[in-house]
């Protein structure tokens, strides 16, 4: 039986020797072909065209082009695209593996890129521009091959991953066009099948093509056999395929330039006609309109540039890369990463994302293949909103509100089920969600509720939208909803424990200030003060909530990750032996062992003041526990113990395996920058330290390397998602606050509230078990009609704080609101700690 490299040998030579004109016939065995895979996370760079009309972006690791995604920014259609070398007799390289790579951006102000990949032996080099048409939907590469000896011949090698899978795709090589779909897609209401194309071409005609399945005939398996491509398939159907075309240059050594294009629509002919349209342009020209777009845009930022150390080369690439994780078709919408972390060891069989038809836009989300981080979180989508306000770009700022504004849910999505309790998920958020606004995760991080509203007062404060058409229909609810489940949460920002979290405390806290705020100005006064009496207590409360004074870290006194963890842990001691179990085999510990550095968002949503105590003892704590100083700059875990990360000896991280071993991330590296700027200290160290954590594509990773050992390099990015939005939206931030001199972040009517003149009532009194203590007065929060609730607190003392209070007032203590003290009222000082025992 002939084997398959000699049946396609056969078939070829045949359709040589039978006519002049080349052409391919029959279908490639081996389907479905290997198990679907993606590329590596550590992006070198990321673009689309700076419009609405171009709905393509791209991605770059390893020397090549990696996931490509269309018609939505969660929608991958290729996993990579490269080429590959042979002289036909002694070798055969592939350009990924066997290059030493280099990548440049062509402009400060753009995100083009020029990829120079040279032969280990210096036989060839290969030099690539990358950019998408602005015109229309097609990618484009200038490509100029540089060959040092004659005979080698230059494939392309495309492997699709149609609609964001590679496990369906249908592939066919034409004498002019690779072409691969997936029909399987369809609208909303479940009627028009809606095919995805795409269609490769050059400017330059092919010697030859062929469609095959990965790892059995496709055309790295051709040229690895015998250094030829001897197949010449023209369909490879329905499963992983590839798609291979020869170039047709001289035999003879020389510099040769081309095109390629890649058009994509949602039918075969019209992404024929995208890319053949495309590959005739000027390339020049088309690089010039996608340069000049992204120019203006750039040149309308606030200029930053003079506060960072590489001239503003990392400013304006994070500027950018915000921008670009932006949906074009849902305005606004913007998710974590442009990447799948840890790509080459995820594989769509083993997704739990099943395909299916999601609410929304056509096509929505037909999601086999894992999703990385190509979903919205709500938190991550604040600190981008936030670092476009801190750059002068408010519209977009406004536009993130506008889509959360959308996608928040209603009392028509029914219910949360938190601690037994059935709450309405009216206001709040789902942990993350596809573009549609459709939940992906289930849980319930209740910052994420909470940080919409102070970005909707941001925007308000800063001129962009009127209250009333945001208070009733978007704040409100939220506010209710944070001060009904709070100061609880499902799941605090690592989104592994429930509990209480300084973190996820600190923007409820803020949220119920701003939102109060909200409602003052329309005049909602009940509201108001529900919302101030709530974080009052809650912002009382945090530190014996969650700071310790015996804990096994540092100096022992220090704000833990989280307290009460157990699920619907009630009993709030920092000092007792509850027990954590953290998340990806990080085993089972004692809370008050456990830190992070949440706590400096107390700090940065204006809680507490920088110089408190509790802060700085626990600086200290963090400092000696979490940080590692790398030959980049200052490092830091997210928490002791972590284990999202690569395996101990740099192997990729595998979800469940319980053998990670978290590494370092560089947006600490801002937020611990920050409380410097708090103290009125010199951040620039910090600073150089992010920019050094980029890398050579100016891309921040989610995380890098954390010792001198290793596959990576200390202090570099690693197999996590690379670029990470929020890391870049910190960096953005530090420039902003460097050159203010302040937290800009902050909302300045938190800071005022507890910065400031605190005065507190200290109520003694042993109330028995479930009653409560509640104060009424005459103070401004206070009424003869209503009590306010007091805290209760070790020793049985139950206390109430009323920030900015100045005045002195009158009070008297009622048990569950109904039983009134015996005494005459209270009199109460204002600024200052009283004390009263009152008897009943």
């Amino acid at each position: 039986m002939l084997s398959l490299k000699k049946k396609a040998l056969t078939l070829f030579i045949a359709g040589v020797t039978s006519s002049m004109v080349w052409g391919n016939t029959g279908e490639a065995p081996g389907a479905p072909g290997v198990d679907h895979q993606w590329t590596s996370a550590s992006k070198t760079g990321i673009g689309t065209a700076n419009n609405k009309t171009s709905k393509v972006w791209f991605s770059l690791v390893d020397g090549i082009v990696s996931e490509v995604y269309w018609p939505q920014i969660d929608m991958a259609q290729i996993t990579d695209l490269q080429f590959m070398v042979s002289d036909g007799k002694r070798f055969f390289d592939e350009e990924k593996k066997h290059t030493d790579h280099e990548i440049r951006t062509l402009d400060k102000k753009s995100l083009a890129f020029e990829q120079v990949n040279t032969d280990k032996e210096k036989k060839y080099e290969i030099r690539k521009t990358i950019i998408t048409d602005p015109q229309t939907n097609a990618l484009l590469l200038k490509v100029t091959f540089t060959a040092h000896e004659d005979n080698l011949g230059l494939y392309l090698l495309l492997n699709p991953a149609v609609s964001n899978t590679g496990l369906y795709d249908y592939g066919e090589a034409t004498t002019d066009t690779l072409y691969a779909w997936d029909e399987r897609a369809k609208y909303d209401n479940g009627t028009n099948q809606v095919a995805q194309y795409q269609a490769l071409t050059a400017s330059i005609p092919f010697k030859q093509t062929s469609a095959g399945f990965v790892g059995r005939s496709d055309g790295w398996q051709d040229l690895n056999d015998n250094f030829k491509m001897d197949w010449a398939y023209q369909y490879a159907k329905n499963g992983n395929v590839a798609l291979t075309g020869q170039l047709d240059l001289p035999a003879k050594a020389g510099e040769y330039s081309f095109t390629v294009a890649i058009g994509f629509a949602e039918g075969k002919s019209k992404a024929q006609q995208i890319a053949a349209s495309s590959v005739k342009k000027s390339f020049n020209n088309v690089l010039s309109r996608y340069n000049q777009q992204w120019n203006n845009y750039c040149n309308g930022l606030e200029d930053l540039s003079q506060e960072s150390f590489d001239n503003g080369a990392l400013y304006y690439a994070s500027a950018m890369v915000l921008k670009a994780h932006e949906d074009k078709e849902n305005k606004g919408a913007m998710i974590a990463s442009l990447s799948v972390p840890w790509g080459e060891s995820q594989f769509d069989k083993d997704s739990d994302d099943e395909r299916g038809i999601l609410q929304g836009s056509s096509p929505d989300g037909y999601k086999d293949g894992p999703i990385g981080y190509h979903v919205v979180w709500p938190r991550d989508l604040y600190q981008v909103a936030t670092a476009f306000l801190a750059a002068g770009d408010q519209n977009t700022a406004q536009a993130a509100l506008s889509y959360l504004k959308e996608v928040q849910l209603t009392a028509d999505d029914g219910n949360w089920q938190l601690c037994g309790n059935t709450v309405s998920k009216a206001g709040s958020f789902p942990q993350n969600f596809w573009l549609s606004g459709q939940t992906h995760w289930p849980g319930m991080q209740l910052d994420e509720t909470a940080m919409p509203i102070v970005l909707a007062w941001r925007l308000w404060k800063a001129g962009n939208i009127k209250p009333a058409d945001y208070y009733t229909s978007f704040v409100k609810p939220a506010a209710d909803f944070v001060a009904k489940v709070g100061p609880w949460t499902h799941q605090e920002r690592w989104e592994e424990n429930s509990g209480i979290s300084p973190s996820t405390l600190s923007a409820a806290i803020a949220s119920l200030i701003t939102a109060a705020d909200f409602a003052d100005n329309q005049g909602d006064k009940a509201a108001a003060r529900y919302y101030r009496l709530k974080a009052d207590l809650w912002a009382d409360g945090v530190a014996d909530w969650t700071f310790t004074h015996q804990g096994a870290l540092g100096e022992g006194r220090y704000y833990q990750r989280t307290e009460g963890a157990s699920y619907c842990h009630t009993d709030y001691d920092p000092e007792d032996d509850s027990i954590l179990y953290i998340g990806n085999g990080g085993g089972q510990h004692l809370e008050r062992n456990i830190m992070d550095g949440g706590f400096l968002e107390l700090v940065r949503f204006g809680i507490k003041s920088p110089t408190d105590a509790s802060i700085t003892h626990t600086v200290k704590s963090y400092e000696q526990s979490l940080k590692v100083e790398t030959p980049n700059g200052p490092g830091f875990y997210r928490y002791n113990h972590d284990r999202y990360g690569e395996k101990y000896d740099g192997s990729d991280f595998i979800a469940d395996a319980g053998d990670g071993i978290g590494r370092l991330w560089p947006f600490l590296t801002g937020e611990r920058a920050h409380l410097d700027i708090a103290q009125q200290k010199n951040v620039d160290h910090y600073i150089k330290a992010m920019e050094k954590f980029a890398n050579e594509g100016n891309m921040l990773p989610e995380q890098v390397w954390d010792k001198a050992e290793g596959p990576y390099q200390f202090g570099e990015g690693t197999g996590g998602a690379t670029p990470l939005a929020w890391s870049h939206a910190e960096y953005i931030k530090l420039l902003k606050s460097k050159k203010e001199q302040r937290i800009v972040d902050t909302p300045d009517v938190v800071a005022n509230r507890y910065q400031g003149c605190i005065t507190t009532v200290n109520v003694h009194y042993d109330a028995g078990w479930g009653n409560s203590v509640s104060i009424r007065g005459d103070a401004e929060l206070l009424s003869w009609t209503e009590g306010a609730p007091a805290r209760w607190a070790k020793g049985n003392v139950w206390r109430l704080t009323l920030p900015q209070q100045t005045s002195t007032f009158n009070m008297k203590v009622l048990i569950n609101d109904q039983t009134w003290q015996n005494q005459e009222n209270f009199s109460v000082k204002p600024c200052e700690e009283n004390h009263y025992w009152p008897t009943f």
